[in-house]
């Protein structure tokens, strides 16, 4: 926070209402809305997100029995000189149908916590993918909001550059006749008119300023140009920015900032990788049944005796595989490490980032408030000049500089508007507000894992 000058952002609780609306921009609110329907960005994180609890639902699976149906129909042919002579057995054919019908179950009984790991791994890692689509929605709506301000800057820079170029066309005027008559000199009247061909190259820049901020705003709508530069190149006013803003506590971000939460969250999958890695230390005890129906004609297959049984539990248990298992615990407790030093950068990054929010939208108000009082002197002090030069007191070539100190006055202010709009756009974002939390992607995220 600043230690002189009025504070703009306070402890107040930090808005999850759409903050853009307190722009008052109806376009900006139409475009947003049009973005968040249908960006290619916003789209990529919701396929994400769905693969993810797709993934977590198959976790969730495998802790049921399992239940497989089979049938077979084989034809057999057994070997004469095999270790079962039986070609020495009568009535017994080498060649056979073999014909089998039934379905088998499995059940791995959870010792030691596995299967529990996993599906609270696959949790986590699916309330990840949530909160990171709020957190592309954050971005994008702060990014498009953004580009809206440059656009309309752009549109003012542009009127701006015109009103110059006629007010230095007008004054080169003024000292070119001054010069013709000896009133003034051929060093100044070749300066004034440099001046005026700088203003309109400047015009031409800011022309195609215009057109690159409108395709920059297209394009983060997720709309093809064409659809969108009629409506973006037609002129507006640069939103205003709000006179204050609620900041909350620094301790709410981590609760509130979709990246915080989202590291939490991979903090919390990655944890519980550790205990799955180290469940395979240990055997794993499964119960098993399989029953059918077995018989060398499809016409014995109903009959009683070809019935088929086997059931009982069985145990697996790698007792030497290299060290494998050991190593997959050492990579798993590894992977916990790095994401909680992503954890910790997230919150600290978090931090700074508010900070230097806050600071910057306070300065904004600042010069925003001192570069308004310049343009009203401005145009008192132009409209003074216009009085004097209407009874005579002062010639054309003072109101011509007036007009041109004027339009600079307009154009600082204009440009400290715009970094005061784009200052409260950027403190929205590191607070994290303007998003609405979903209740599957927060579940416990606020606990550590």
């Amino acid at each position: 926070m600043p230690t002189n000058g009025p504070a703009r952002a306070g402890a107040g609780p930090v808005t999850a209402a759409a903050w853009w609306r307190d722009l008052h921009d109806p376009m900006l609110d139409a475009l947003i809305e049009e973005m968040l329907a249908d960006n290619p960005d916003l789209r990529v994180a919701q396929a994400r997100l769905a693969e993810a609890r797709a993934n977590r639902d198959a976790v969730r699976g495998g802790r049921l029995p399992q239940v497989n149906g089979s049938a077979s129909a084989n034809q057999v042919v057994l070997s004469e000189n095999g270790q079962m002579p039986v070609g020495q057995i009568p009535g017994f054919a080498r060649d056979f149908g073999l014909f089998d019908l039934g379905f088998d179950a499995s059940w791995e009984i959870d010792l030691w916590g596995r299967q529990a790991r996993e599906n609270q791994a696959a949790q986590a890692r699916a309330q990840a993918a949530a909160l990171s689509v709020e957190g592309t929605r954050l971005q994008l709506v702060a990014e498009l909001a953004r580009a809206y301000v440059d656009l309309r800057l752009a549109q003012s820079d542009l009127a701006t550059a015109r009103e110059t170029l006629a007010a230095r066309t007008a004054l080169a005027d003024l000292i070119a006749l001054r010069a013709a008559h000896g009133e003034a000199g051929a060093i100044d009247a070749n300066r004034i008119q440099g001046e005026a061909d700088a203003a309109r190259a400047s015009l031409a820049g800011a022309q195609a300023a215009v057109r690159a901020a409108a395709l920059r705003v297209a394009v983060l709508a997720g709309k093809p140009p064409a659809e969108l530069l009629d409506r973006l190149e037609a002129p507006g006013a640069i939103p205003a920015p709000p006179g204050a803003i609620a900041a909350g506590l620094p301790s709410e971000l981590l609760r509130r900032r979709p990246d915080i939460l989202s590291a939490e969250r991979e903090l919390a999958a990655a944890t519980a990788d550790i205990g799955v890695a180290k469940a395979d230390l240990f055997p794993r005890l499964s119960l098993g049944l399989a029953l059918g129906q077995q018989a060398r004609s499809v016409a014995d297959l109903a009959d009683e005796g070809s019935t088929r049984l086997q059931a009982g539990p069985s145990l697996l248990w790698p007792i030497f595989n290299g060290g494998r298992a050991r190593a997959m615990v050492r990579a798993a407790d590894a992977r916990a490490q790095a994401a909680a030093a992503r954890y910790d950068a997230a919150v600290i990054g978090a931090l700074a980032d508010s900070e230097a929010a806050i600071n910057r939208f306070d300065r904004s108000l600042v010069a925003l408030t001192a570069a308004r009082s310049a343009a009203a002197r401005e145009r008192a002090a132009h409209a003074l000049a216009m009085r004097r030069v209407a009874v005579g007191e002062d010639d054309r070539l003072t109101q011509a500089r007036a007009e041109l100190a004027l339009v600079t006055a307009e154009r600082a202010q204009a440009a400290a508007q715009a970094e005061a709009t784009e200052a409260a756009i950027a403190l929205h974002k590191a607070l994290g507000g303007g998003w609405e939390f979903d209740s599957d992607a927060v579940d416990s995220a606020s606990r550590q894992p």
